[in-house]
């Protein structure tokens, strides 16, 4: 029997999935915080159940893949071109390499497969993917690459399956909410624009990651603070967001019980944080020109009510209408996937169970496939 290891190394975490030939996931856990990547894999084994002899393929979330469009077999020259992106996405490419060379050395001769994070933001328009920057700036790759890719995709079918539609026929805005976060526009099929851009810094506020700022600000903190653009660059991925608004290190569980308790820092942390989403669907229902459903996955999408309901306050113009008792406690199908507006609201808005592990497994099968032939 085939069997599938999907891993799915985030900024705080490494999600991993073992999943048979006709999609059945085996195994799916969950290591926080870990130590680091050899240390995660020895976790992943320890889950993985005694019977499974071999494994057939194991496929890895790629945060950043530049211009590459599709799952890809890695050898060395994929190991190069992922390296040569580190700088653009620090926190999560020189991971994936990691645990490419360490899960090689742990089962050397099963295929590897990159699963890119990018690509299903490759074909967005050139209006909605350039920066308005000197061409040879543009020449030298810098443009909107986007990111959560393989979350937005998996909304899209869920969304789509759940109406009853078609994707073809959709409007949709995707939030993926976890410690990293990003809005997508879904238009007929395909991502026509992300909150992310070059590096998955731009957007909304995160667990600890700025979004958008002005972009004279690392100009303007090197003068006053004398910070270095490494110093800056660091403080901008690991000690801002949520963290600094709300302190917890970002931790939404925690910075939701403090407002509650009336601390400011963490009141201002979640207003912020509900008006930058607000701020890019509004936008991204102007772009499209309307809107049949807003979703939420991640890990904070899925599981924080608070954050659904102050998002979607005031969105009624939209024909956005949340239900309290449905968002309070969705109802969610075989799928994952739970509708949460009142009856009768001309948009949907749904809860969505992420799946970026099934995402990983789905690429890394159909190539093996492909390449078998």
């Amino acid at each position: 029997m085939n069997h599938f290891l999907a891993l799915n190394f985030g900024s705080a975490s490494l999600k991993y999935a073992l999943f048979a030939e006709d999609g059945t996931a085996l195994a799916h856990s969950i290591v926080d915080r870990p130590a680091d990547v050899r240390s995660a894999l020895d976790d992943v084994c320890r889950g993985l159940p005694k019977e499974v002899a071999r494994l057939t393929g194991i496929g890895h979330r790629v945060v950043h893949g530049g211009r590459r469009h599709a799952p890809v077999l890695f050898d060395a020259a994929v190991e190069s071109e992922i390296e040569s992106l580190l700088d653009l996405a620090p926190q999560h490419n020189r991971l994936s390499l990691d645990a490419v060379r360490s899960a090689r050395a742990l089962w050397p001769q099963t295929p590897q497969v990159a699963v890119f994070d990018t690509a299903f933001h490759s074909g967005m328009p050139e209006h909605a993917s350039c920066y308005a920057v000197p061409a040879a700036w543009r020449d030298a790759g810098l443009r909107r690459y986007g990111f959560h890719g393989l979350s937005h995709e998996h909304v899209m079918q869920a969304v789509a399956g759940r109406l009853g539609r078609p994707a073809a026929d959709l409007k949709i805005m995707s939030c993926h909410l976890g410690n990293g976060a990003s809005v997508c526009a879904i238009e007929h099929g395909r991502s026509v624009d992300t909150s992310m851009g070059l590096t998955p810094l731009e957007g909304l506020v995160m667990g600890t990651r700025c979004g958008d700022i002005d972009p004279g600000a690392p100009g303007f903190i090197h003068r006053e603070l004398g910070l270095t653009l490494p110093e800056i660059e660091r403080m901008l991925y690991q000690e801002s967001g949520l963290a600094a608004l709300g302190g917890h290190g970002g931790d939404m569980r925690l910075i939701e019980e403090s407002a509650v308790a009336g601390d400011a820092g963490a009141r201002l942390a979640l207003a912020a944080y509900a008006y930058r989403i607000r701020k890019y669907i509004g936008a991204y229902a102007a772009a499209m020109g309307g809107c049949d459903a807003v979703a939420f996955t991640g890990g904070i999408g899925e599981n924080s009510a608070g954050v659904r309901a102050s998002v979607m306050r005031g969105m009624e113009f939209l024909g956005l209408v949340l239900d309290p008792a449905r968002n309070g406690k969705p109802l969610s199908d075989a799928a994952g996937v739970a509708e949460l507006q009142v009856e009768g609201s001309p948009a949907a808005i749904l809860s969505v169970q992420a799946r970026e592990e099934w995402m990983v497994f789905r690429g890394t099968q159909l190539l093996l496939a492909a390449t078998a032939n």
